[in-house]
Protein backbone atom coordinates (compact mmCIF):
# COMPACT_ATOMS: atom_id res chain seq x y z
CA UNK A 1 0.00 0.00 0.00
CA UNK A 2 3.13 2.42 1.07
CA UNK A 3 4.65 1.72 -2.74
CA UNK A 4 0.78 2.30 -4.61
CA UNK A 5 0.56 5.56 -2.45
CA UNK A 6 3.94 6.68 -3.14
CA UNK A 7 3.51 6.26 -6.95
CA UNK A 8 0.12 7.93 -6.86
CA UNK A 9 2.27 10.71 -5.09
CA UNK A 10 4.40 11.01 -7.66
CA UNK A 11 1.63 11.26 -11.25
CA UNK A 12 -0.09 13.50 -8.73
CA UNK A 13 2.90 15.63 -8.88
CA UNK A 14 3.50 15.49 -11.99
CA UNK A 15 0.17 16.25 -13.42
CA UNK A 16 0.20 19.95 -11.31
CA UNK A 17 2.88 20.55 -12.50
CA UNK A 18 1.98 19.60 -16.47
CA UNK A 19 -1.06 22.44 -15.54
CA UNK A 20 1.06 25.17 -14.22
CA UNK A 21 3.86 24.86 -16.88
CA UNK A 22 0.80 24.65 -19.44
CA UNK A 23 -0.47 28.26 -17.55
CA UNK A 24 3.09 29.98 -18.17
CA UNK A 25 3.04 28.77 -22.13
CA UNK A 26 -0.30 29.94 -22.73
CA UNK A 27 0.79 33.61 -20.88
CA UNK A 28 3.81 34.03 -22.82
CA UNK A 29 1.54 33.13 -26.07
CA UNK A 30 -0.83 36.16 -24.94
CA UNK A 31 1.90 38.82 -24.75
CA UNK A 32 3.07 37.83 -28.69
CA UNK A 33 -0.17 37.33 -29.97
CA UNK A 34 -1.23 41.01 -28.33
CA UNK A 35 1.99 42.61 -30.16
CA UNK A 36 1.48 40.27 -33.78
CA UNK A 37 -2.04 41.87 -33.91
CA UNK A 38 -1.46 45.23 -33.00
CA UNK A 39 2.13 45.52 -34.82
CA UNK A 40 3.28 48.14 -31.71
CA UNK A 41 5.22 47.04 -28.55
CA UNK A 42 4.55 49.33 -25.60
CA UNK A 43 7.31 49.84 -23.50
CA UNK A 44 4.90 49.64 -20.64
CA UNK A 45 3.40 46.22 -21.50
CA UNK A 46 4.34 43.51 -19.30
CA UNK A 47 2.35 40.09 -18.63
CA UNK A 48 4.04 38.39 -15.67
CA UNK A 49 3.27 34.86 -13.91
CA UNK A 50 3.97 35.24 -9.79
CA UNK A 51 6.50 32.47 -9.11
CA UNK A 52 4.30 31.59 -5.99
CA UNK A 53 0.77 31.09 -7.88
CA UNK A 54 1.19 30.71 -11.14
CA UNK A 55 -1.82 32.74 -12.05
CA UNK A 56 -1.39 34.73 -15.26
CA UNK A 57 -1.96 38.37 -14.35
CA UNK A 58 -3.91 40.60 -17.58
CA UNK A 59 -2.68 42.79 -19.49
CA UNK A 60 -4.49 46.49 -18.75
CA UNK A 61 -7.29 47.18 -21.75
CA UNK A 62 -5.43 51.13 -21.86
CA UNK A 63 -1.96 49.89 -23.24
CA UNK A 64 -3.46 47.54 -25.96
CA UNK A 65 -2.96 49.76 -29.42
CA UNK A 66 -6.80 50.40 -29.76
CA UNK A 67 -7.80 53.42 -31.20
CA UNK A 68 -10.02 54.17 -34.05
CA UNK A 69 -6.80 55.11 -36.08
CA UNK A 70 -5.15 51.40 -35.11
CA UNK A 71 -8.32 49.79 -36.74
CA UNK A 72 -7.89 51.60 -39.71
CA UNK A 73 -4.21 51.14 -39.79
CA UNK A 74 -4.95 47.72 -39.61
CA UNK A 75 -7.53 47.53 -42.31
CA UNK A 76 -4.97 49.52 -44.56
CA UNK A 77 -2.63 46.31 -43.70
CA UNK A 78 -5.46 44.05 -44.71
CA UNK A 79 -6.10 45.70 -47.92
CA UNK A 80 -2.38 45.72 -48.57
CA UNK A 81 -2.45 42.12 -47.98
CA UNK A 82 -5.20 41.71 -50.28
CA UNK A 83 -3.58 43.57 -53.20
CA UNK A 84 -5.10 46.77 -53.39
CA UNK A 85 -2.02 48.41 -54.82
CA UNK A 86 -2.13 46.14 -57.40
CA UNK A 87 -5.39 48.08 -59.14
CA UNK A 88 -3.17 51.26 -59.68
CA UNK A 89 -3.49 52.26 -63.16
CA UNK A 90 -1.44 55.54 -64.25
CA UNK A 91 -3.85 58.14 -65.69
CA UNK A 92 -6.74 55.56 -65.06
CA UNK A 93 -7.02 54.05 -61.17
CA UNK A 94 -4.36 55.97 -59.93
CA UNK A 95 -3.53 58.51 -56.62
CA UNK A 96 -6.54 61.01 -57.63
CA UNK A 97 -9.34 57.81 -57.53
CA UNK A 98 -7.74 55.55 -54.94
CA UNK A 99 -8.16 58.75 -52.74
CA UNK A 100 -11.84 59.20 -53.82
CA UNK A 101 -12.59 55.95 -52.87
CA UNK A 102 -10.84 55.61 -49.49
CA UNK A 103 -12.42 59.23 -48.80
CA UNK A 104 -15.91 57.72 -49.58
CA UNK A 105 -15.22 54.06 -47.58
CA UNK A 106 -13.67 55.47 -44.12
CA UNK A 107 -16.21 58.13 -44.48
CA UNK A 108 -19.30 56.01 -44.92
CA UNK A 109 -17.54 52.78 -42.44
CA UNK A 110 -16.40 55.29 -39.80
CA UNK A 111 -18.20 58.23 -39.45
CA UNK A 112 -15.47 60.83 -39.64
CA UNK A 113 -15.22 63.34 -42.02
CA UNK A 114 -11.47 62.65 -44.04
CA UNK A 115 -9.70 65.56 -46.18
CA UNK A 116 -8.32 65.03 -49.59
CA UNK A 117 -4.56 66.48 -49.57
CA UNK A 118 -3.57 68.06 -53.54
CA UNK A 119 0.10 68.05 -53.79
CA UNK A 120 0.94 70.15 -56.99
CA UNK A 121 4.95 69.66 -56.19
CA UNK A 122 4.68 65.64 -56.13
CA UNK A 123 1.77 65.30 -58.52
CA UNK A 124 0.14 63.14 -56.02
CA UNK A 125 -3.09 62.91 -53.79
CA UNK A 126 -4.13 61.11 -50.13
CA UNK A 127 -6.32 61.32 -47.24
CA UNK A 128 -5.20 63.57 -44.24
CA UNK A 129 -7.56 62.02 -40.70
CA UNK A 130 -8.10 64.75 -37.68
CA UNK A 131 -6.55 63.29 -34.79
CA UNK A 132 -9.31 64.41 -32.84
CA UNK A 133 -11.88 61.99 -35.15
CA UNK A 134 -9.60 59.06 -34.71
CA UNK A 135 -7.78 59.19 -31.28
CA UNK A 136 -3.94 60.92 -30.25
CA UNK A 137 -0.68 58.57 -30.25
CA UNK A 138 2.33 59.06 -31.06
CA UNK A 139 2.37 55.45 -33.50
CA UNK A 140 2.16 57.62 -36.48
CA UNK A 141 3.26 60.67 -37.64
CA UNK A 142 1.39 63.92 -37.32
CA UNK A 143 1.16 67.24 -39.70
CA UNK A 144 -0.38 70.49 -38.19
CA UNK A 145 -2.09 72.54 -40.34
CA UNK A 146 -3.73 75.92 -39.29
CA UNK A 147 -3.43 74.78 -35.88
CA UNK A 148 -5.48 71.35 -36.12
CA UNK A 149 -3.32 68.31 -35.84
CA UNK A 150 -4.07 65.36 -38.74
CA UNK A 151 -2.58 61.92 -39.89
CA UNK A 152 -2.12 61.05 -43.57
CA UNK A 153 -3.15 58.04 -45.19
CA UNK A 154 -1.72 57.14 -48.30
CA UNK A 155 -4.43 55.89 -50.48
CA UNK A 156 -2.02 53.99 -53.04
CA UNK A 157 0.11 51.93 -51.23
CA UNK A 158 -2.68 51.94 -47.79
CA UNK A 159 -1.46 52.97 -44.64
CA UNK A 160 -1.14 55.38 -41.84
CA UNK A 161 2.03 57.37 -42.62
CA UNK A 162 4.84 56.73 -40.12
CA UNK A 163 8.26 57.96 -40.11
CA UNK A 164 10.16 55.08 -42.30
CA UNK A 165 13.88 55.20 -44.04
CA UNK A 166 14.73 55.25 -47.83
CA UNK A 167 11.44 54.89 -49.26
CA UNK A 168 10.79 55.21 -53.14
CA UNK A 169 7.94 56.57 -54.98
CA UNK A 170 8.15 55.86 -58.46
CA UNK A 171 11.34 56.44 -59.51
CA UNK A 172 11.87 58.95 -57.16
CA UNK A 173 13.75 58.36 -53.57
CA UNK A 174 12.74 59.98 -50.64
CA UNK A 175 14.81 60.01 -47.49
CA UNK A 176 11.47 59.06 -45.63
CA UNK A 177 8.17 58.55 -45.73
CA UNK A 178 7.96 62.17 -44.10
CA UNK A 179 10.13 64.06 -46.19
CA UNK A 180 7.80 63.07 -48.94
CA UNK A 181 4.43 64.18 -47.16
CA UNK A 182 5.97 67.16 -46.52
CA UNK A 183 5.56 69.34 -49.12
CA UNK A 184 3.04 72.16 -50.19
CA UNK A 185 -0.28 70.79 -50.06
CA UNK A 186 -3.74 72.18 -50.73
CA UNK A 187 -7.05 70.41 -48.47
CA UNK A 188 -10.90 69.74 -49.89
CA UNK A 189 -13.68 68.20 -48.24
CA UNK A 190 -14.95 66.41 -50.80
CA UNK A 191 -13.41 65.11 -54.30
CA UNK A 192 -15.80 68.13 -55.98
CA UNK A 193 -13.63 70.93 -53.98
CA UNK A 194 -10.30 68.76 -55.05
CA UNK A 195 -11.20 68.87 -58.60
CA UNK A 196 -11.65 72.74 -58.40
CA UNK A 197 -8.20 73.10 -56.54
CA UNK A 198 -6.23 70.85 -58.66
CA UNK A 199 -6.46 73.06 -61.93
CA UNK A 200 -4.62 71.92 -64.85
CA UNK A 201 -3.02 68.83 -62.83
CA UNK A 202 -5.87 66.79 -62.10
CA UNK A 203 -9.24 66.86 -62.36
CA UNK A 204 -9.85 63.25 -61.68
CA UNK A 205 -11.12 62.59 -57.99
CA UNK A 206 -13.64 60.96 -59.08
CA UNK A 207 -14.97 57.00 -59.96
CA UNK A 208 -15.88 56.17 -63.33
CA UNK A 209 -17.29 53.16 -64.71
CA UNK A 210 -14.63 51.20 -65.44
CA UNK A 211 -13.24 51.69 -61.64
CA UNK A 212 -16.18 50.36 -60.51
CA UNK A 213 -15.47 46.96 -62.44
CA UNK A 214 -12.43 47.02 -61.46
CA UNK A 215 -13.27 48.06 -57.54
CA UNK A 216 -15.81 44.48 -58.17
CA UNK A 217 -12.79 42.34 -58.43
CA UNK A 218 -11.33 43.38 -55.20
CA UNK A 219 -12.07 40.99 -52.88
Amino acid sequence: MKTIAFFLAIILAIIILTGQTGKIIENSSLANDIQDKTGYQPSNDKVQTPAKTQVPTTVPTKEIADLLIDNISREMDVFHEKGWDKLYGSGEFDCSRMTTFMWDYLRNKYKIPPKLVVAPDREHAWLALRVMDVGDTDRYEHWTIRNVDYYFLESTRPGVVKYEKDVYFGDKWYASTTDFYTTRIFMADDPTDANTLTGEWSTEFRITKPDIDKLSTFK
